[in-house]
C-alpha cells in the first residue's frame, strides 16, 4: 500500500468539480463491442445462445457501472488522480478522505458549540 508524506488535512483543499454534481462521468470508455440483450414477447422462451448473450450483456453493464463508480471516486477524492487505477488504492484513499471529512465536521461542530456559548 502506498503511503503519502503529506499531512492528511493538507491534501484535502477540496471543492467538487462542476460535472460531478449531475452524477455523470465525463470520461469516455474504450470502444468495446456492446452486446445487446435479447427481448422476446411474453411467454416465449429464450434459446441457450440468447440466454448467453443476455448474461454477457448484463455482466458488461455491471462492470461498466463499477468502472463509472471508481471514476467518480477519482474525481471526488482530491488525493487521487486519473492515472491511479488501482482499485485497492482508490478505496484506501477514499476511506482516508471520509475519515478526514468526519474529523473536520466534528471540529466545526465543536467550534459552533463554543460560538453559541
Amino acid at each position: 500500500m502506498e503511503q503519502s508524506d503529506t499531512p492528511i488535512g493538507a491534501a484535502y483543499n477540496y471543492s467538487p468539480p462542476a460535472d460531478t454534481a449531475s452524477g455523470k462521468s465525463t470520461k469516455k470508455r474504450g470502444s468495446a463491442a456492446r452486446v445487446s440483450r435479447v427481448i422476446k414477447k411474453k411467454g416465449e422462451l429464450l434459446t441457450e445462445p440468447e440466454k448467453k448473450a443476455n448474461h454477457i450483456a448484463s455482466e458488461q453493464k455491471r462492470r461498466m457501472n463499477i468502472r463509472v463508480g471508481y471514476d467518480q471516486l477519482i474525481q471526488i477524492v482530491p488525493t487521487l488522480t486519473p492515472s491511479q487505477r488501482s482499485e485497492a488504492l482508490i478505496l484506501q484513499k477514499t476511506v482516508e478522505y471520509i475519515k478526514y471529512l468526519i474529523m473536520e465536521r466534528e471540529i466545526l461542530e465543536g467550534q459552533m458549540k463554543e460560538a453559541n456559548r
